[in-house]
This record gives C-alpha cells, structure tokens and sequence, in this order.
C-alpha cells in the first residue's frame, strides 16, 4: 500500500523517540495500535452494511422480477395468443406471396378446349393453393386440362 522502505521507518523511529522521548513511546505505539484496529472495525462494519445493502437490493430486484413473470403468467391468453399469431402469418403470406400467374394460352391441339373448360382449369389453378410455386401450380392446371379432355 505504502511505498516505504526499512531505511524511511528506521527514521521514523529516530525521530519518535527523539520527539516523544523513550519513556513515553510504548504508551505512544499502543494509543496508535488501537486508533489503527478502530478504523478497521469501522472500515470492515462499514463493507458488511454496504454489502448486506446491496444483497436486500438484489433480492428486491429478484422478487420484482418474480412478480412480472408471476403477472405475464397471469395474463396468459392462449386463444388471444393464437388469433394474433394467425393474424401475423396471414399479413406475412400476403406480402411475401406473389399473385398467382394467369392462365397461358395454349397452342391449338387435336381437341381444343371449350371456354368452359378453361374456366374449371383456371379456377383450379387458383384453388390449388397460392402457396404453391409457378411450375406446381401450373402442374396443377395441365393435370385439371387432362381431366377435363378424357
């Protein structure tokens, strides 16, 4: 703590007892002794109050963090919860799901389809799902095409 050496207390100790003079420096030494161990006590009472303070702090911090998940927990809404969640997926499909493609003319083959049944085909591709990728979906309506020929 401190930076002194032997030779700096061996001066100190000249000087005391040139100062204070040999008869009454144990008294001096002792008096000293016991100013030093009452700074201690108080230093070391003074951290126990400090640290007992800090410890009560966290456990009201603990037990407040208990009480708001106690209170989450209480408001627990499983069919709220669910609505919302719906809710979010159904915004999230309409912006990141494209328009499903129109209806592509075919070229003329041996049996030409009536507009009736292109129609069914293209409501069948529109209700195999938007979901479903451009070559899934057109699949779908050759698949619905063939059924409506035969």
């Amino acid at each position: 703590m401190f930076d002194i050496g032997w030779t700096e207390l061996l001066v100190i100790a000249c000087v005391a007892i040139i100062v204070v003079g040999p008869k009454d420096l144990p008294r001096m030494l002792r008096g000293l002794g016991q100013t030093i161990g009452k700074l201690r006590r108080m230093s070391r009472e003074f951290q126990s109050t400090f640290n007992d303070a800090i410890r009560e702090a966290e456990k009201q911090a603990d037990i407040a963090d208990m009480k708001k998940q106690v209170e989450e927990v209480g408001n627990f809404n499983p069919l709220g919860d669910l609505k919302k969640s719906i809710e979010t997926d159904k915004v999230a499909q309409k912006t990141t799901t494209p328009a499903p493609p129109a209806a592509k003319a075919e070229p003329a083959e041996a049996g030409k389809v009536s507009g009736d049944d292109a129609a069914a085909a293209s409501s069948a591709e529109t209700s195999a799902g938007t979901a479903k990728t451009e070559p899934a979906a057109s699949a779908a309506a050759e698949t619905a095409r063939e059924d409506t020929k035969a």
